[in-house]
């Protein structure tokens, strides 16, 4: 064999365990990709259960309008809660003005 075939072999032979080394580290072994893989269809299960069990666009709405309706219950409630305040009010100085006058 001439002695350029030889040399242009070692060229090819460290071209091409460059370019292995190169594609080694660039790209994952299939092995790294499936567990990789896995990994994220764990994640991906484990979202889809968290959505799964979270409230609907309906759910939400329903939920809106009875708190909406308890709103107006309240307000509806607020002028006797107001009437109830100025009785207790009363009920209370008048406890106060016996207590003062000596009458128990």
């Amino acid at each position: 064999m001439e002695w350029w075939k030889q040399f242009l072999a070692l060229g090819f032979l460290i071209v091409g365990a460059g370019a292995l080394a190169w594609l080694r580290s660039t790209f994952v072994t299939k092995k790294s990709h499936e567990e990789s893989i896995n990994g994220l269809k764990t994640r991906l299960s484990a979202v889809e259960n968290t959505v799964a069990d979270m409230p609907s666009a309906d759910d939400i709405h329903d939920l809106d309008k009875r708190l909406i309706e308890v709103g107006g219950k309240i307000d509806s409630l607020s002028p006797q809660l107001g009437n109830l305040q100025r009785v207790t009010d009363l009920l209370m100085e008048n406890e106060l003005r016996e207590k003062r006058s000596g009458h128990n």
